[in-house]
């Protein structure tokens, strides 16, 4: 199973965060979270069964540079509550969780659409006394149309809205569309593919008032990258595609 690498890498890891902002319990955290992780995907299918420490090394690395690049984002906000995030598609806990547990002072709602995945999030949450973090089994789809059937205010809307694995840069960008602020930002992880996505998202980018906010190579990864797109102040929401 491998859960004895756990401890070593988590231990490198977590230096891409600067060390004035790592949480006292960060490494213990990330170990008993990713425990179980590995431990539950013997029944749960929550991360790739062939080379799983390998991925969960990767995917765990991935998240800490994004929760880096989150905390620089809110020390230029200057902003005096912190950030509300909703995770779309959370899946095992990639981004969602690593990102709790490295920014424990964030609000996060954790939307994942298949049970057993969401109750495993649930359990993780409760068990590592997580505070200010749900976990909603839904649909992202279902949720927005629900958003929009409300007429939710600004103020009930996300900062952050992130997301790993959720299609094209465009499709994950309209998923997270009706859950965002004026000014918030959509955060997902993009491939070999990222320069081919934003070309291809420009149409829509303009259409809906969206602007490409960051990209960010991943240090120590061959073409992979951190994009934020941000929904601009003031834009308007036009019907369709």
């Amino acid at each position: 199973m491998g859960l004895e690498r756990i401890p070593d890498f988590v231990a490198d890891a977590v230096r891409i965060l600067p060390e004035a902002s790592r949480p006292a319990d960060l490494e213990a955290l990330l170990c008993g979270y990713l425990g179980h992780l590995v431990e539950t995907n013997e029944q749960i299918n929550l991360v790739s069964r062939r080379n799983t420490m390998d991925h969960v090394e990767v995917f765990t690395r991935e998240c800490l540079f994004l929760a880096r690049i989150l905390l620089e984002e809110w020390q230029t906000a200057k902003s005096d509550r912190p950030p509300r995030i909703l995770d779309v598609g959370s899946g095992g806990g990639f981004p969602g969780m690593v990102l709790k547990i490295a920014m424990p002072e964030i609000e996060i709602q954790m939307v994942e659409a298949t049970r057993k995945k969401a109750r495993f999030l649930a359990e993780v949450a409760a068990g590592l006394d997580l505070r200010s973090t749900s976990v909603v089994w839904a649909r992202a789809e279902n949720l927005a149309e629900v958003q929009k059937q409300a007429k939710a205010v600004e103020g009930s809307r996300f900062d952050w809205v992130t997301g790993k694995g959720l299609g094209s840069l465009e499709e994950s960008t309209l998923l997270a569309e009706p859950f965002l602020r004026a000014g918030g930002v959509h955060w997902t992880f993009k491939g070999a593919k990222c320069k081919d996505e934003i070309v291809a998202a420009g149409g829509m980018f303009r259409q809906r008032g969206f602007v490409l906010h960051r990209t960010e190579p991943i240090p120590g990864e061959r073409e992979s990258y951190v994009v934020g797109v941000q929904r601009q102040a003031g834009a308007r929401r036009r019907r369709g595609r």
